[in-house]
């Protein structure tokens, strides 16, 4: 059957995607500028339908996921819990181009009511990441979930990737990193808008380089961030190359440091950037690190899971609980990788001496 359409492109690839360890569907990922393999946007951006037409698509329960691994409504809740952030994270990318314009035409007035609108948005996200644990249990999430999402790179159980036939006979061994927030369009964007830079974990930077760029990374490569954005679609990828090029905010507020009202405007977009990421850390935290030791404390096997009460949203302690050997979708230590994430967007606010 043909596919005429770019919906029914997407509904394709998110069909194959998951079972992309089986099927080799590279023509359809690549029309769609994506790796054959399961994304975060095939599993977030795609693969939800609305329960009911009439009700907003930022309301998670009004989310169903299409496709599931484990055919449990915990996984549904996991990929519309971050759909529904994406949706209400929308209005953001607008208000920073017209941002961007503003700066463009000095009018510092419109560059801070645009910021404000961004801090609205933000503050709106805050609250959806905890209702994770309102329907997904994270033992559960830990043991029968997360291993369909771990991906074929630096793996241990596939060493050389997944082979991919092609039509004469032949193929290849590929490698590819699992679905993760860090293949999210949106957040990266805003980093970019707001002028937020990350290097490779455990790079440390003493001293504002706005002008020199990425210090102490030896190739683009070695950031997860750029590397996560071959997972995302075309259009999304050629969208924030674009950005990074115009993007202007920062510079504009430092050239301003007499405007208070432009200078708390931009600094808490910035906090609540720095929120989002602790509620990001928390949820690690909570669905990674302590399920990991709890599973070898218990010696039990991964394919197992331990089902109870979904529980509450945990104390900022659990970040200190984390160890190095849990390694995220995307191949990192994860709450290594988080915490620099946060303390790159701590770095970013604007101190003015007075």
């Amino acid at each position: 059957m043909a596919l005429e359409s770019v919906p029914e492109t997407r509904r394709a690839y998110v069909v194959l995607s998951f079972i992309a360890s089986g099927l080799l569907f590279g023509s359809i990922a690549l029309r769609l500028g994506i790796p054959p393999y399961a994304t975060y946007a095939g599993q977030n951006l795609w693969n939800y339908r609305l329960l009911s037409p009439t009700e907003s698509v930022t309301d998670p329960s009004n989310l169903v996921a299409q496709l599931t691994f484990t055919d449990t409504p915990d996984e549904s809740w996991f990929f519309i819990i971050l759909a529904a952030i994406e949706a209400r994270g929308a209005p953001i990318i607008m208000h920073a181009l017209h941002a961007f314009e503003a700066v463009c035409r000095d009018d510092a007035v419109a560059v801070e009511n645009h910021l404000t609108e961004i801090v609205a948005h933000l503050r709106d996200l805050i609250p959806v990441l905890p209702r994770m644990y309102e329907q997904c249990n994270p033992d559960l999430f830990y043991n029968c979930i997360r291993p369909f999402l771990s991906g074929c790179k630096a793996s241990c159980e596939l060493p050389r990737g997944i082979f991919y036939e092609n039509e004469h006979g032949g193929g290849t061994w590929q490698q590819f990193s699992g679905p993760t927030a860090a293949q999210s369009s949106l957040w990266q964007f805003i980093d970019l808008a707001l002028g937020v830079k990350h290097r490779s974990t455990g790079t440390v930077v003493y001293e504002d380089d706005d002008v020199v760029g990425h210090p102490g990374v030896s190739s683009e490569e070695e950031c997860l961030f750029l590397r996560m954005r071959d997972y995302m679609p075309g259009p999304h990828r050629r969208f924030l190359q674009r950005v990074a090029q115009e993007a202007n905010i920062r510079a504009y507020v430092r050239a301003h440091p007499n405007n208070e009202d432009l200078l708390a405007a931009y600094n808490n977009c910035l906090d609540c950037l720095i929120e989002v990421r602790s509620k990001h850390l928390q949820i690690i935290s909570r669905y990674i690190v302590v399920p990991s030791r709890r599973a070898e404390q218990k010696s039990l096997p991964t394919v197992n899971p331990v089902v109870g009460p979904t529980g509450t949203e945990p104390n900022k302690r659990m970040e200190g609980q984390a160890t190095a050997a849990v390694a995220g979708t995307g191949g990192t230590s994860p709450m290594a990788f988080l915490k620099q994430v946060r303390d790159e967007t701590q770095r970013t606010l604007i101190h003015v001496e007075k």
